[in-house]
């Protein structure tokens, strides 16, 4: 317990506090300054002491670490060139890959190509076919035509021979009947008559070729010709092209 005038003064008990605690660094350091010159060592061997060169550095540091250095030089261009082969690799894949599907591709164009080329010539297999099939056709359709227009001929000209037979017969009937001797003609005189006729059976025109060799004969017949208009054609129009112009023999003794 501190006395009680010193309770009551307290600036007094800081001042010996400070005067306690600077005696006790005075001593310390005093005793520390003793001590330095005890264990110093004397000024000849401070001297020779700082005389003594430093050793070199070891030459075993300088080596590895030129070989770590190389190590890793070496490290990097090992992994450098693998990741360029790598990068080579990749383009290289890349390439492959789309050669692949240029390829493809291209085959994929030509069997379009091929299987277009074969629709069309299919196609026109089967056109040629049908033409080919039409073309039979017709060439049938008209031989068929060919053939029944040639039975029509054949029949028509059976009809018209054995009609145009009939009316050059009713013609000469019609002229000999319309006929008449002249005086003083003698017997077994005839003629070839040329008359031209209207689709109407009207006479045109009539001429003796050749003559019978009696002016007053011929002269008779012809009367006898022109007497005996309109003359005789067959129904059918397509048949006066058979008695437009016609020649008969004339003989009134038949």
């Amino acid at each position: 317990m501190l006395p009680k005038n010193l309770r009551q003064n307290p600036g007094r008990v800081r001042a010996i506090i400070y005067a306690v605690l600077v005696h006790a660094v005075v001593i310390g350091i005093a005793v520390i300054g003793f001590r330095w010159t005890v264990d110093s060592p004397s000024t000849d061997q401070v001297v020779q002491a700082t005389a003594v060169p430093e050793p070199p550095p070891r030459k075993t540091e300088k080596v590895d670490k030129r070989a770590q250095e190389e190590e890793a030089a070496r490290q990097k261009a090992e992994a450098e060139k693998l990741r360029e082969a790598e990068l080579k690799k990749k383009q290289e894949e890349e390439l492959a890959k789309q050669r692949q599907v240029a390829e493809r591709k291209k085959k994929e164009a030509e069997e379009k190509e091929k299987e277009k080329q074969k629709r069309a010539a299919e196609e026109e297999r089967r056109k040629e076919d049908k033409r080919r099939q039409q073309a039979a056709e017709q060439t049938l359709q008209e031989q068929l035509a060919a053939e029944e227009k040639a039975r029509q001929r054949a029949a028509f000209a059976a009809r018209s021979a054995t009609e145009i037979d009939k009316y050059r017969l009713l013609i000469r009937q019609r002229v000999s009947r319309s006929w008449n001797r002249p005086v003083g003609v003698a017997k077994g005189l005839k003629c070839v008559v040329r008359v031209r006729l209207t689709p109407t059976g009207e006479v045109v025109a009539v001429n003796v070729v050749p003559s019978s060799g009696n002016a007053l004969f011929d002269s008779s017949v012809v009367n006898a010709v022109y007497k005996a208009a309109p003359l005789p054609l067959p129904e059918d129009p397509a048949l006066f092209e058979y008695f437009r112009e016609i020649e008969f023999l004339f003989n009134p003794e038949e």
